[in-house]
């Protein structure tokens, strides 16, 4: 039940992301949907009925993303796919919130061009140059396939060397999901034309774009897919237990990558379309706030400034015309993901691990767990006990969950301790050395008790005075 606590931060940002959104619908500081509005067109029926349509689509939205919390309570049992989901929601919430604000600074911006509605200086945007470097939009070169072609026939020439047939069916399985993605790839390379204007070279930049966009998603698919044979391949080989609910929940999670790719391009070509296609090729008159792309994203090439405060919420934003404000804002981007992907990684390995103590002849003692290795002799022991509690204590280093606990602690009248232990599954073997106490056991008490003998066996013993 401990893993329930992921819960608290997702449901801090959950109310956080939207109050923030809530709020702007109402103005400050002459800005309503990241537009800038001179005072008389807050009072226009049409701003009244965006801010209603607004808040209506919020409410909706909330009681959705509500519903997406429920996992985290189906998965109680499991922290790995508890972890997982978190950072999954956590990334599809933080995205997918901004999508009704979006739809709704797009009309309020339609409007305000319509009204001439434009506070301070106006600008002249020139349309013609961003359609002109749209139609030379070319497809992602179909080169990128080799990658996942290469990882796929590399398992099966080696299932030929030792005739390995799991591994064979991997490389085979992922070979023929990346046939699957380039077939895709060359269909929509070559899908019919759509029609959004009379303006041909409209046309002819959406669809070039949409392709080009389309185009670089296929092969990154391709290349997740066959890193995710790689990783079933792994857990099967290593024995996984999981059960039958835990691989559909995973199935479905490792689902929502590609579903979640395919939504953001699909996103991006959709807000390509409407702000070409509305414009109709002609230049746009407007003010600063064609620095705000969607409304919160400040892109201006003319200021040299790489943070800038920000319209919708608090704090500071990166100017993404600057260089600086690129690597911060994809940098973060990339650490979080080197980040979050081998924790999810460790954190489903430890929950398919169990710790592994084998002693050999010359008395050596090994336990065998992944980051938390760790080695003595049986010369070095000093005590071997068994007993049916754990004394509590908190983790300085390790791996902690409702479950078990391995890594590095420090117990109560104990001092530092290596546990390897099913929290639930008494007895314990509780081995002190030198300033440090290892506390191991097996789920199955019988097998528990077994290796307890096993080491109490082969301590030495004092000699006679």
């Amino acid at each position: 039940m401990n893993n329930l606590l992921l819960i608290i931060p997702a449901a801090i940002v959950y109310i956080s992301i939207l109050v923030m959104f809530f709020k702007q619908a109402n103005p400050s500081n002459h800005i309503l949907f990241g537009v800038t509005l001179p005072p008389k067109a807050f009072n226009d029926a049409a701003i009244k009925q965006f801010q209603s349509e607004y808040k209506k689509a919020y409410a909706i939205y909330g009681i959705i993303a509500l519903i997406t919390l429920a996992p985290f309570f189906l998965l109680s049992d499991y922290f790995s796919l508890t972890l997982s989901y978190m950072f999954l929601w956590f990334a599809a919430f933080l995205y997918s919130s901004k999508l009704p604000f979006n739809k709704i600074h797009h009309k309020t911006a339609a409007l305000k061009r319509e009204k001439q509605w434009f506070v301070g200086e106006k600008k002249i945007i020139r349309i013609d140059a961003k359609v002109t470097q749209l139609k030379k939009s070319t497809l992602a070169s179909p080169y990128w396939f080799m990658i996942p072609a290469l990882l796929s026939v590399v398992p099966i020439l080696l299932s030929f060397i030792n005739t390995n047939m799991l591994l064979r069916m991997t490389g085979f399985a992922s070979l023929a999901m990346t046939v699957i993605l380039y077939a895709i790839y060359a269909a929509f390379g070559n899908m019919k034309t759509k029609v959004y204007s009379k303006n041909h070279d409209i046309n002819a930049a959406i669809n070039r774009a949409a392709r080009r966009y389309w185009s670089i998603l296929w092969p990154i698919l391709a290349i997740f897919e066959s890193i995710n044979a790689y990783v079933a391949y792994t857990i099967l080989t290593q024995g996984s237990s999981l059960s039958f609910t835990q691989w559909i929940i995973g199935i479905i999670m490792v689902s929502l990558v590609p579903l979640g790719s395919i939504f953001f391009v699909h996103n991006k070509v959709h807000a390509l379309e409407e702000s070409l296609a509305e414009t109709d090729g002609e230049s746009i008159v407007t003010d600063n706030d064609a620095y705000w792309i969607n409304g919160s994203t400040y892109f201006n090439p003319e200021d040299k400034a790489i943070m800038v405060p920000k319209r919708v919420g608090i704090g500071s934003t990166v100017n993404m015309a600057t260089r600086g404000g690129k690597w911060i804002q994809y940098g973060g981007i990339v650490l979080a993901l080197v980040i979050i992907i081998p924790l999810a990684a460790f954190a489903v390995q430890s929950d398919n691990t169990s710790p592994l103590l084998t002693i050999n002849d010359s008395g050596s003692v090994s336990i065998d767990y992944p980051l938390y290795d760790y080695s003595f002799n049986m010369s070095d022991v000093k005590e071997v006990t068994l007993e049916n509690e754990l004394p509590s204590g908190f983790r300085t280093n390790g791996t902690a969950t409702a479950e078990y606990a391995r890594g590095n602690f420090s117990l109560d009248k104990l001092g530092a301790a290596k546990l390897y232990v099913f929290k639930n599954s008494p007895p314990y073997i509780f081995i002190q050395l030198d300033g440090l106490y290892v506390v191991f056991n097996d789920k199955d008490a019988a097998k528990t008790e077994a290796l307890y003998h096993e080491l109490a066996s082969r301590k030495p013993q004092p000699a006679a005075s």
